[in-house]
């Protein structure tokens, strides 16, 4: 294993920071985040006071009858509108008129309040509100989505951690192999150069010699491809190498299946967006029976002031009319007006109730796949278990092995210097010995791997190595 001349060290804990910092998806899922959350400040503006100003100058002349009429005034309207979750709309805006009319100066003002009601349709406060609910829903959908690739995030990383420790750790196997091959090598060639052991013994060891460089080779191109991996996983920018602290073992924290069960259940993303999605489904039903309502609302007005001032009539005295406005015609204070609308849809029909049976096959698909969720967590934790003890044992039964195989090679180099076996029997243990070595470092990273499994699956990555 070569060091580069830069280093980074990086242990678990940095390689997991490092890598919520700089991973990209996160980065993506994060705007997404960040958008929702404007979206749905932009739309709880719904029900806030909107104020406008609006102006207007005004010539005019207008020849009719007997009357001249030249107007030139200044047109003010401020205005306040309001939306209620109930469906009522308020208007308030007032009237200002500044200006001359027939050469002579004159000016109104007023205050107008115009309230409208719905009285069936449009009046259900979930159907008024379902803009701004549905931008809270999917807001918290983006929350649970980076939650979820937080946690996926902090997994990949630790699953690409444990491959480079492991093939790290199987470098340093094939180098130990290599170098008690070659030192076998060299011993057993003074022997046979001093006539005390066969030629032929010294040609099986150097196969052996041969083999370990090969596999010491393959164990390196294996890890420089953990390492890029590894880089890739975290989102490293820069050149330099990493050398990394091993770390400290998941603890298998015994737990019950069914706590274990619940747990999963509770913190499962993908249920909390099925249960948030049936939250949407049940205001969309409400909203699509409020559409087949009848619209029928109330409408009333009222002004308060003295305004719209219009020229007086200048026709000769000889010719009058009372037609023709002899004075400046002022709207009092006080003048209101009521209405009721009613409008009924003559078309549609079938439309809306194919909305609302498209509505209710939503809400059983989405009872169908919560079912099936649930089906499928329970399974899964059962194998996870069943895994979990399966690696448990292969991990244990492996480290076994290794002392086994240790010891047999030991015993059968003390044997081979009494003359009491052969050299293909020493080589064919030392070759068991250098598995044994092998598959315990691979059944010990796939145990730890189950254990962060386990976290992943849980949901509790997140709270453990972002505290």
């Amino acid at each position: 294993m070569v060091s580069a001349p830069h280093a980074k060290t990086m242990d678990l804990q940095q390689a997991i920071d490092y890598a919520i910092e700089n991973n990209i998806q996160l980065k993506s899922a994060l705007l997404d985040k960040t958008v929702r959350l404007h979206e749905l400040k932009i739309l709880r503006q719904k029900f806030s006071p909107q104020l406008s100003l609006n102006m207007s100058a005004t010539v005019q002349q207008e020849d009719y009858f007997n009357e001249n009429f030249n107007e030139k005034k200044l047109h003010s309207y401020p205005s306040l509108r309001m939306l209620t979750p109930v469906g009522t709309q308020i208007e308030i805006f007032t009237e200002q008129n500044y200006g001359y009319e027939q050469n002579a100066r004159k000016s109104g003002s007023a205050v107008h309040v115009v309230i409208e009601q719905p009285l069936l349709q449009g009046r259900n406060r979930i159907v008024n509100t379902w803009s701004i609910e549905n931008a809270r829903v999917l807001a918290e959908i983006e929350e649970l989505l980076l939650s979820q690739a937080k946690n996926q995030v902090i997994y990949n990383v630790i699953l690409s951690y444990h491959h480079l420790e492991l093939v790290e750790q199987n470098v340093k196997s094939q180098e130990r192999w290599l170098a008690q091959a070659t030192r076998f090598y060299d011993n057993l060639k003074i022997k046979v150069e001093a006539g005390r052991a066969p030629q032929s013994d010294l040609s099986s060891s150097l196969f052996q010699v041969n083999q370990a460089q090969s596999y010491l080779a393959q164990a390196q191109f294996e890890y420089h491809q953990a390492m890029r991996k590894f880089k890739e996983t975290i989102g490293w920018e820069g050149d330099d190498n990493i050398i990394i602290v091993h770390s400290e073992p998941f603890k298998d924290n015994e737990i019950d299946k069914d706590n274990f069960l619940d747990i999963v259940v509770k913190n499962d993303i993908e249920t909390k967006v099925l249960n948030l999605n049936k939250q949407r489904m049940q205001s969309q039903m409400i909203i699509a029976k409020d559409q087949k309502l009848v619209d029928l609302r109330l409408r009333g007005d009222w002004t308060a002031g003295r305004y719209h001032v219009y020229g007086n009539n200048t026709a000769t005295e000889d010719i009058f009319d009372d037609n023709i406005y002899n004075a400046p015609f002022i709207h009092n204070s006080g003048n209101y007006s009521a209405h009721l609308l009613l409008s009924i849809p003559l078309t549609g029909k079938d439309q809306r109730h194919h909305q609302t049976l498209a509505t209710k096959v939503e809400q059983e698909k989405l009872e169908y796949e919560s079912w099936q969720h649930q089906k499928q967590l329970v399974f899964f934790v059962e194998g996870l278990f069943e895994q979990k003890a399966l690696q448990k044992q292969q991990a244990e039964l492996s480290h076994q092995q290794l002392i086994l195989a240790q010891k047999n090679y030991d015993d059968a180099l003390m044997k081979l210097e009494m003359g009491r076996t052969s050299m293909f029997e020493v080589l064919s243990l030392r070759e068991k010995l250098h598995d044994a070595q092998m598959q315990e470092n691979t059944t010990k990273i796939a145990y730890l791997d189950i254990l962060a499994n386990m976290d992943f699956s849980a949901g509790l990555l997140t709270n453990k190595w972002l505290a």
